[in-house]
């Protein structure tokens, strides 16, 4: 599971991956929940989005407000990015080192593909004046750039490599370490099976508890009630009404329907790492909802897995280099974590608690991002905050804020060598936001 947030008098609790339902109720004692449960996978997370925004929208404006006042950055320029193909638009973003950007753009990871799918880099120079477009033969997730230049782009189980000028080095590598768990078909079948009673239990579960605390009130006399159990009455009513859509999901609820989600979920390629001669990569586990890790030679082979088990939030898990160490933006646990090239914690830095405060992560699930840039490693959050810490986890400071739509989402940020330019995806607007320093006069780092 993922966050709890009491909102008035009730639990709200977000679930961490699609194949779960999006939003559970867990009603406190003598507690009347106000959310319903909502299958993941439809407009849901829409809903959810406008009632976290409705509660807590003013709180995260003054929090922006208040970090771009004292960053040591700000936005300069916003570039919308248009792809050439029908609905493609930007999913991610990297810098390479000659300061260009490498902005991937593609259709969504989530959702029905159909055919034959080509992504697209679109290559900016510092300023964000397009200066060529790079074509890539599949659906692609994630990109990254080695400290040579080399590029890797992943997705769909795939990854290629391109030289600084975008020539493909190689054929497409289908990823063999994802190949071998997509062939299981037994063992994916067993796991869906054991999934979909599960689910199915825990929402029988979940309607009778609402049901019993209906009847318990019921029982009593109307002159009996309490304004709050009148209050309780209504609302208990209320969401047993809403889960009679959701029943509908479950009993279209087959193991075939989890197989599908399942190896579609095994062929995101969440993250690339590069480091002078790893290569990492971050997908979803056949069993579960984490995520692993992998370490693969420069040249793709001898794939290993060094971490299981990682929990990400909506769908996000990012990793990044430093050094031969690789960063991962565990936002479920608000922090990020440093480990080895064989998978043993270094340290992990970072607590939950209000965004303005130092060395802290809000929201639901923080930092979604990481980056390395040579000397600091900068975090993103899903609101928009980009904060500054060192090597070693030390908070430096707040680097500014931007302001962009919708909740969790991939929000990569980067920057040059010099730090003078920073730049951060806009997924949901499609753009890529330039950031410089303030003038000095006006910095308050």
């Amino acid at each position: 599971m993922g966050t709890l947030f009491v909102l008035g008098t009730s639990t709200l609790s977000l679930a961490q991956e699609n194949s779960k339902p999006a939003v559970i109720i867990q009603p406190a004692a003598n507690v009347a929940p106000v959310v319903t449960i909502q299958p993941a996978g439809t407009a849901q997370p829409t809903v959810l989005g406008t009632l976290v925004q409705a509660l807590f929208g003013n709180q995260e404006d003054k929090a922006l407000k208040e970090i771009a006042k004292v960053g040591s950055h700000e936005q300069v320029k916003a570039i919308s990015i248009q792809g050439q193909k029908s609905g493609a638009t930007l999913q991610t973003l990297t810098v390479d080192p000659q300061g260009r950007v490498l902005a991937l753009v593609a259709l969504p990871r989530q959702g029905p593909i159909n055919g034959s799918i080509q992504s697209e880099i679109h290559v900016l120079d510092g300023d964000g004046v397009k200066v060529a477009v790079w074509e890539i033969p599949f659906h692609a997730h994630s990109l990254n750039c080695g400290p040579d230049g080399t590029v890797y782009v992943a997705g769909d189980a795939k990854v290629a490599k391109l030289d600084s000028k975008g020539k493909q080095l190689g054929d497409v590598l289908e990823l063999p370490h994802v190949a071998d768990l997509l062939k299981d078909k037994k063992g994916l079948r067993e796991r869906a099976e054991k999934q979909v009673k599960s689910q199915k239990d825990s929402f029988a579960n979940s309607t009778k508890q609402f049901k019993d605390r209906l009847a318990k009130l019921e029982a009593k006399k109307e002159g009996d009630l309490t304004k709050s159990e009148k209050a309780q009455l209504n609302q208990y009513k209320e969401i047993l009404e809403s889960f009679k859509e959701t029943e509908k999901f479950y009993q279209t609820l087959t193991p075939e329907s989890v197989m599908e989600d399942l190896t579609s979920r095994l062929r995101i390629i969440n993250g690339v790492g590069i480091s002078d001669k790893d290569v990492f990569l971050a997908c979803g586990e056949a069993e579960g909802y984490g995520y692993s890790i992998w370490r693969m030679d420069a040249d793709l082979k001898n794939p290993k897995r060094i971490l299981s088990n990682i929990g990400g939030c909506c769908g996000q898990m990012d990793i990044q280099c430093c050094g031969s160490d690789i960063l991962v933006a565990e936002n479920t646990k608000h922090q990020f974590a440093k480990y080895d090239r064989y998978g043993k914690e270094i340290g992990r830095f970072g607590k939950n608690g209000k965004e303005t405060d130092p060395g802290c992560f809000g929201g639901c699930c923080n930092p979604m991002n990481v980056r390395f840039t040579g000397t600091e490693v900068y975090t993103a959050e899903s609101e928009g905050i980009i904060k500054r810490f060192t090597p070693t986890g030390e908070f430096l400071g707040m680097l500014g804020a931007v302001k962009i739509s919708g909740g969790c989402k991939n929000v990569a940020v980067a920057a040059n060598k010099e730090g003078t330019r920073v730049y951060f995806c806009d997924q949901p607007g499609s753009k890529v936001l330039i950031l410089a320093p303030k003038a000095e006069k006006k910095t308050a780092n």
